[in-house]
This record gives structure tokens, C-alpha cells and sequence, in this order.
């Protein structure tokens, strides 16, 4: 490459051992413990996956990172997408993305005013191409690396991961260049680079925008040195690059001003077309305090109209109502409603993400070929009247709190001050409340920018059925997390304070009130269910921004964190003093329109949390009946441990094959038990000595405001061709025992048919020499834990 002036840097000794502390510092984040204490867990910081290179066998880790710590500078490194290796004791970088950068306005360093004021020239104005990103990069010998943003090679759950696909790209653009994979690792490992693309391939995966054969593969958009700081070439230098190892290159423009670009954008934006064919936006490249620095300006129209159509199709074809925001948009839903009638054929991939341009290419074709009296006034292609353009300013506030951390009143403050549509998820009665609540939203929308779905959303499904149902319907959407974090405090004193709100609130509630003897029982099982937020479970990450919020702090605390927030995500003006004091009166004196029954409730919902109480006779009948109706299958301890992500990280299980088939599999649950005494059981020994201890325990679960907490001690994992299990050395306190020859928790079975009670013949075989007649009991193997595995857990029933 002497024909080309590329620019070299070697890191040196200070370098690399800042690599290595960031390294380090990222392993330590991914090691922190689940649970924050007894009651509570809370998503890692940064989650770590590691992957094994095939030719050598190097691992590298890919390092992910909740989304929302970005946007607040809680993340040791601003690079998103980062693999990394250990070589001789030395950490070092091996895939260098950008650093996250936000859109035009999104955050306070990118609003123009600021971008006039902070940015230095040349601006780099680089055509957004509408795929995923790829990263390569290399290892010594000529091994190269191809991976996509978090993962390498291939996956499980798709014939062929982008990272496969963008390695066969990579093939082919080399080869029309005459060189080889091996040229390119070795070049980019001699100079410590990573190279970056967008891969655009619609017979492999269609986006938006369409990508013909002749301009699909790998469209180079950077090169960065691995390094912690942010270093990249500059745009000119990435087209040679590109050129010379045969990429497709991507297209720039070079402006002197910030003011240059906005014009620019700006013309482009009222265009609606750049060189004759719809863009995404752009990428703009520039200094901000003598360092590399990004920011984006993405289009609304025609991509997001566009993106509404596919969105719509999947809806029609789930058998979801479809719900438009364009005018152009309901006359494409009623053709794609025709078309499956009589070409259904049409649709058959859709839901792979195979057809998507030439369903809407077909449309476009035939609307465009009618004549003018049978279209609706002012409709073009790709035009859009300005009125229909308000689904891009929604926003959905989502609190993510427990009872009694004031997020209804929060709520109707918020919808006093500022107009925001507000549903509560209390007023829905009778069935299907989900269901209301959700349509409830929606239909909020239909005369607000601004709509709060005032519930706990305190476990991940609901928010995960919550955004994707608001979704179907805009889903170009802005989602907001309102979230009372309370993981950073002892759980006593959360329930301390959220209590004495719910006792001073008093009848001011439609159904949790002092008057309901079961209420602090209520409150706890909230805060023991509480699933925080995390980016990494694959609902979280759909939030655009999480507003993080105290438990303990009082209203005007929580709302000053609010407005200050809320102004630079929609823009508001932070209101007078004066006006947020009459709003604060007004939630304080609210009273409920709707009463609900919750003994009744608790009738039909609680078969799997009962609880009597000396304080209501009433409640206490109510309880015993409902326990007679539907009575637990078993009592148990369930465990606060995440198996899955500590079996995956022992050395001893390391390429074990029924590990990795329960994993690929999905035959590790999310919870885990220790079973004490089973109904079955109980039934077939008519032991006075089990009946009592079924009694116990059910005292124990039955008793109001209680928590029975245990400890437990594992020393081994037993396992075989079909099932695995952790075994329970010890039980603390020791009172508590388990009718089960070897407490255990089992770890999963291969298939629904290999029962889970299988575990106790391997066991028994295993440790106490009974002959097993279940499947697989001759090929058991015991792996010694170094040192026990202390857990805690919590009894109760399960059914």
C-alpha cells in the first residue's frame, strides 16, 4: 500500500497499559454481583461474551453496555462495539467501534446551537447507508476477524449471522481486487486497525431503503485505530483504503461550517432525495475540543413512512388492527389486506425480513399509475403533508417503580403542567385489563403528543407486551423510562417510605389502601418481584432514554430531575414555581373516580401468593377458601441465583456437551428451586411426620408480613446424557429440610421428556449407590466445586 499515504500509529507502553486497566475495569463491571442485596437484582453494567476464533482458537470478549449509560457518561469507554484479547497476561483491543454518537438535537452537545459553538471544520458529511455494521479487524498469521456490532460467528438461531454473511462479502471484494484475507489481517494487525462497514445485502436481509444486486456488499465508512480514545481516519483516507482492498465506497461531502452542513441537510431534507434515491440522513464528522466527534441527522420522510408500511404489513399479518399515521399509509394497508387475499404467496418471507421493498415497490407502482380523480387530495410520492407528520413526535413516559413511589402522582402533575395525556392502569376493571390499558394508550395518542402509562411496570413483561403494543401502532415512538431505582438501598427502608405514602394517601387509591389488612403483604411481594432495568434482556434496550429517579427523595426533588430532564428530551419549558406548587396541590388532593374490589381480587389472582390475617376474619376466610380451591403443588426455596450465567463462566464446564445442548436449547430456566415437600409426595406416604411438616411450611408462607429467608451451600454438579443438577450441601438454618434424600436444584433436562424428578434417581445413584432405573443413570459424572457456592433464597409455594 506504499502507492497510498495512509497514516500509521503504534500505541506504546502507556497506551497499552491503559488498555489493560479499561480491560480490567470492564471484567470487574461484568463480574459485579446480580444481587444488590437480599431482595433485590439489578442487570451487570457491562456484559461480556466470549467467542473463539476458528483457526487459532483465540478468545476474544465483546463488551456490551446499557444502552442508557451512554447518554450519561456512566460507561468507562464511549466505544460501542469493543472486542478485546488477552495476550501474555496483557489486555489489548482487537475491535474498535465509533464512540456512540446521538442525533442532531438528541442531546444537549448536539443541538445546532451548540454544535455552531463547540465543533471545529472540516465537516465530514458521509452518507447514512441503511444496513448493519461490521467490523474487521486482524490477528497474527493472517487470521482475520469479521464480526458485527456485539457478536462473531455463527449463531443459533439464524441459517447464517450477519458476521458469516459479512465475511463472505469480504471474500468476494477481495477477490475482484486480486488479494486475500490473509493480506488484509496481516495490514490491519501490523497497524492496529479496525476496519468499519455498513452490509447492505437485500437478498440476505432487506432494511428500508433498497439495496439491488449490483449495490449490495460492504460499504467502507471508517477505519479506527484500536485505541481507547476515539482515532479515526479521515474520509478521504477511508476511500483509498476502500479502493484499494476493493469495499464499495461510501459516499461524502466536505463543508468548511456548521452552518454549511445545516444548509445542506436542510436542502436535502426538503428534497427528500439525494442523487435521485431516498436516504436515511447522514453522518457528520468533525473536532470538538481537538478530538474526533460524531453526530448524526436522520429523515423522517420518506424512510419513516417507509419503516411505517413494514411495520403495518407485520401487524395485518399477525392479525393485529393496523392504526397509520400518513394518509398515504391507510391506502397501502387496505392493498396489502387485498393482496393476501389474492397473492398471498407475496408474503410468505415477510416476516424474515425477505419482500419488504418489493411489496411496497408494487404498491408504489400501481398507485402512481391511477389517475387522479380515484387518489386522495394533495397525495404524492414520496411527499408527505406536514400534518401527517405528527407520529414522529410521540413519546411514551413508562414509569418502572414499585407501590407508594408516587409515580401517579408524578403523573397527574405532569398531565396538569404540560397537557400529557395520562391513562392509569387502575382504572381498568374486569377482564383482559391489559388489554384496556394498552388500547387505552393508543387511543391516548390520538389527541396527545405526550401519553404516561401510569403503572409499576416493574416486571420486564410488562413492559416488554407494553412498548410492543404501543409500537404496532407508532412505531417510530420515543419511550421514556421513568424509573425509581431503588436498587442502591437497603429494602427495609424502601418499604419503610413507600408504606407511610400508602397509609397517608389513604382511601385515595382505587384499590390498595390502609383498609386492606393484606397492604404492607402487598407492598413487599412488589418489591421482592421487582425486575430493574436492563439493557442487555432485549426490552430494555427499546428505551431511548431512562430518567433515573430516588425512592426516598420527596415530590419536588423527583420532579426538579424531571423538568430538568424532560427540557432537553421534548423541549418544555421548566414551569414556574408558583404553577408546579397548584399542580402539586392538585395530585395531593385527588380522589379516584374507580373502586375496585381487591378482596375479590385476591380471591381470583392470589391461588399462588395467599395470605391470612388476624387483623380481618374476613380476609382470612376469604384466603383459606381460595387455598382449598387451588392448592400449591409443592413448597420450595426459590433461589436468588442466575444458574445459567454462573455455570457459564466455570472453567469445569467449558465445551461440557449437555451444557451447551441445555443452553442452545433453552432448557436452562430463569428461576430455580430447591423442592422442600411435594403434594404427590405427601399424598402417596400419608406420613403424619411429612403432614406436619406441609403445615409448617404453609404457616410459614401464610404468615402476614413475613419473609422467610434461608441460605444455602453448594458443593457439586452432578449431571448426565440427560439432566443436571447443583447439590445442596447445607441448608441454613438446618431446621429447614427437604423431603428429597439430596436437596438440589436441578439444573434442566434435554427434553419435556425427561422429567425433572429424574434428578433425584441420579443423585441417589450417585452419592448413595441406590440403583437408578431412569434414563441415562450409567453415565453420571460429579464435578467437586473448589469452594462452596453460597446463595440465598426465600420459601414459599409454588403451583
Amino acid at each position: 500500500m506504499s502507492d497510498v499515504d495512509f497514516p500509521t500509529y503504534i500505541p506504546g507502553p502507556q497506551e497499552r497499559q491503559k488498555t489493560h486497566e479499561l480491560v480490567k475495569n470492564l471484567q470487574a463491571m461484568s463480574e459485579q454481583k446480580i444481587t444488590r442485596n437480599k431482595y433485590m437484582r439489578r442487570g451487570k453494567p457491562a456484559k461480556r461474551t466470549d467467542y473463539v476464533t476458528p483457526i487459532s482458537g483465540t478468545v476474544i470478549s465483546s463488551w456490551k453496555m446499557n444502552e442508557w449509560d451512554y447518554k450519561k457518561g456512566l460507561v468507562p469507554t464511549m466505544a460501542r462495539g469493543l472486542f478485546t484479547r488477552k495476550d501474555n497476561n496483557q489486555y489489548e483491543i482487537v475491535i474498535r467501534g465509533y464512540n456512540k454518537f446521538f442525533n442532531i438535537g438528541e442531546m444537549e452537545s448536539t443541538k445546532w446551537e451548540n454544535i455552531y459553538r463547540n465543533t471545529e471544520g472540516p465537516y465530514e458529511v458521509t452518507i447514512k447507508e441503511n444496513g448493519c455494521i461490521i467490523f474487521i479487524s486482524g490477528l497474527p498469521k493472517g487470521e482475520i476477524i469479521v464480526t458485527s456490532k456485539h457478536s462473531h460467528g455463527a449463531r443459533t438461531d439464524v441459517p447464517v449471522s450477519h458476521a458469516q454473511k459479512g465475511e463472505q462479502w469480504l471474500e468476494r471484494h477481495l477477490e475482484n481486487v486480486g488479494k486475500t484475507k490473509e493480506d488484509l489481517a496481516n495490514y490491519l494487525y501490523e497497524h492496529n486497525l479496525t476496519a468499519i462497514a455498513e452490509l447492505c445485502d437485500d437478498n440476505f436481509e432487506e432494511h428500508v431503503l433498497p439495496y439491488p444486486l449490483d449495490k449490495s456488499g460492504l460499504y467502507l465508512h471508517g477505519v479506527n485505530y484500536n485505541t481507547i480514545d476515539l482515532q479515526t481516519w479521515s474520509s478521504n483516507k477511508v476511500t483509498a483504503f476502500a479502493k484499494y482492498w476493493g469495499f464499495i465506497t461510501t459516499k461524502y461531502y466536505i463543508k468548511e461550517t456548521a452552518e454549511e452542513v445545516k444548509r445542506f441537510t436542510d436542502d436535502v431534507k426538503e428534497q427528500r432525495l439525494l442523487d435521485g434515491r431516498p436516504i436515511e440522513g447522514f453522518v457528520v464528522r468533525c473536532k470538538r475540543e481537538h478530538q474526533d466527534f460524531f453526530f448524526k441527522i436522520k429523515y423522517d420522510e420518506p424512510y419513516l413512512m417507509y419503516r411505517e408500511w413494514r411495520e403495518l404489513t407485520k401487524a395485518i399479518l399477525a392479525n393485529k388492527k393496523p392504526r397509520s399515521t400518513y394518509t398515504l399509509s391507510r391506502y397501502y394497508a387496505d392493498w396489502v389486506k387485498e393482496k393476501l387475499k389474492t397473492d398471498p404467496e407475496l408474503f410468505k418471507d415477510y416476516s424474515k425480513g425477505l419482500g419488504i421493498i418489493k411489496v411496497r415497490d408494487m404498491f408504489l407502482e400501481e398507485w402512481t399509475s391511477r389517475g387522479d380523480s380515484e387518489k386522495s387530495p394533495k397525495e404524492e410520492i414520496p411527499k408527505i403533508p406536514k400534518e401527517e407528520r405528527r407520529m414522529f413526535k410521540k413519546t411514551l413516559l413508562v414509569p418502572v417503580a414499585t407501590i407508594g413511589c408516587g409515580k401517579t402522582a408524578v403523573s397527574l402533575i405532569l398531565g396538569k403542567l404540560f397537557n400529557f395525556g395520562h391513562i392509569q392502569n387502575d382504572d381498568m376493571v374486569g377482564k383482559k385489563a391489559r388489554y384496556k390499558f394498552h388500547e387505552a394508550i393508543k387511543s391516548k395518542f390520538e389527541s396527545h403528543d405526550v401519553v404516561i402509562a401510569d403503572r409499576n411496570n416493574h416486571l420486564t413483561e410488562l413492559r416488554k407486551t407494553l412498548i410492543e403494543a404501543v409500537k404496532t401502532v407508532y412505531p417510530n415512538i420515543q419511550v421514556v423510562a421513568l424509573y425509581w431505582n431503588h436498587s442502591e438501598h437497603n429494602l427495609n427502608e424502601v418499604f419503610e417510605a413507600t408504606s407511610k405514602r400508602v397509609i397517608s394517601r389513604g382511601k385515595a387509591h382505587q384499590s390498595l389502601t390502609p383498609e386492606n389488612p393484606s397492604f404492607e403483604h402487598i407492598i413487599w411481594k412488589f418489591l421482592k418481584d421487582f425486575q430493574p432495568l436492563d439493557s442487555n434482556n432485549g426490552v430494555d434496550d427499546q428505551f431511548d432514554v431512562v430518567i433515573d429517579l430516588d425512592p426516598l427523595n420527596d415530590i419536588q426533588s423527583t420532579l426538579d430531575t424531571i423538568f430538568n430532564e424532560l427540557s432537553s428530551i421534548l423541549g418544555i419549558e421548566i414551569p414556574d414555581e408558583h404553577y408546579v406548587e397548584k399542580a402539586i396541590n392538585y395530585a395531593l388532593e385527588y380522589q379516584p373516580t374507580v373502586k375496585k374490589n381487591v378482596i375479590l381480587q385476591e380471591k381470583r389472582k392470589t391461588a399462588n401468593r395467599k395470605s391470612s390475617s388476624k387483623k380481618s376474619q374476613k380476609f382470612a376466610e376469604d384466603s383459606s377458601a381460595a387455598r382449598r380451591k387451588k392448592p400449591p403443588l409443592y413448597y420450595g426455596i426459590a433461589v436468588e441465583l442466575d444458574v445459567k450465567d454462573y455455570l457459564k463462566n466455570l472453567p469445569e464446564l467449558d465445551n461440557n456437551t449437555l451444557f451447551e445442548t441445555l443452553q442452545r436449547n433453552q432448557r436452562i430456566r430463569r428461576e430455580h428451586h430447591v423442592t422442600l415437600i411435594h403434594a404427590t409426595e405427601l399424598r402417596k406416604s400419608g406420613s403424619q411426620e411429612f403432614q406436619e411438616l406441609w403445615e409448617e411450611y404453609r404457616n410459614m408462607v401464610d404468615n402476614d408480613y413475613k419473609t422467610y429467608k434461608v441460605e444455602l451451600y453448594i458443593d457439586k454438579i452432578i449431571y448426565n446424557s440427560q439432566l443436571m443438577a447443583l447439590v445442596v450441601r447445607e441448608i441454613d438454618p438446618p431446621e429447614i429440610t427437604s423431603i428429597n434424600k439430596i436437596p438440589h436444584i436441578t439444573v434442566g433436562t434435554v427434553s419435556d421428556k425427561v422429567k425433572a424428578a429424574e434428578a433425584n434417581r441420579m443423585l441417589e445413584s450417585a452419592l448413595l449407590g441406590v440403583n437408578g432405573k431412569g434414563k441415562g443413570q450409567s453415565d453420571i459424572q460429579i464435578i467437586q466445586l473448589e469452594k462452596d457456592l453460597h446463595v440465598c433464597g426465600t420459601i414459599r409455594e409454588f403451583y
